[in-house]
């Protein structure tokens, strides 16, 4: 098979100490792919060169064949390739559902319109709530994020992210410092949500 994200000798040095070296990767459509490693391996190094976070001192990333090595992070999320983070990044003070709502807003080109009234992003509630549903989380629509379960948080912050239609997602991490029951339920969470994206 063709591979959607490709990697060739990906290096990343911070003033003499290396942290990537020459990294090849072949992510396939339809698979679901791990980094693995120690802390301090460079996982998160990786993710974000892959997505432009940082530059890399060399190598070649490749999206659908095509070079993005040179492209800002912004484009390459329009692109489809979107990555979460180790820590939850979502908004506390806001319910689930606005939460995933905020992330549809993308798409609109509206995210600057703070004078806009909140009705104006009614027509969201649907389909946010659709992706509310995806991941397990429709009873806590109404439910500030503050106030959710950890695992319950990285779930959101999975919606969120598939509310940006992603081809590939990157996951950082998306286990940390979660009991069983709640790692027992993201990894689940990870192979449903996979026959649309890679992960």
């Amino acid at each position: 098979m063709s591979a959607i994200l490709e990697v060739r000798n990906l290096t990343k040095q911070f003033r003499g100490f290396t942290a990537v070296d020459n990294i090849d990767l072949h992510v396939e459509e339809g698979h679901i792919h791990a980094l693995i490693g120690p802390n301090g391996a460079g996982k998160t190094t990786v993710f974000n060169l892959l997505t432009k976070f940082l530059p890399p001192t060399r190598g070649e990333i490749l999206y659908r064949g095509k070079p993005i090595t040179g492209m800002k992070a912004n484009d390459i999320a329009r692109l489809g390739l979107v990555r979460s983070f180790q820590i939850s990044a979502v908004f506390a003070h806001m319910t689930a559902l606005e939460n995933v709502r905020v992330a549809l807003q993308r798409k609109l080109g509206t995210s600057f319109h703070f004078w806009k009234s909140e009705k104006s992003l009614d027509h969201l509630n649907e389909r946010a709530l659709e992706l509310l549903d995806e991941v397990g989380l429709r009873e806590y629509a109404d439910v500030l994020t503050v106030e959710m379960p950890y695992g319950r948080k990285r779930a959101l912050e999975i919606a969120t992210t598939l509310a940006l239609e992603p081809t590939v997602m990157l996951l950082d991490e998306p286990t940390q410092g979660m009991g069983a029951e709640d790692v027992d339920r993201i990894v689940e969470l990870i192979r449903r949500v996979a026959g649309g994206v890679q992960c």
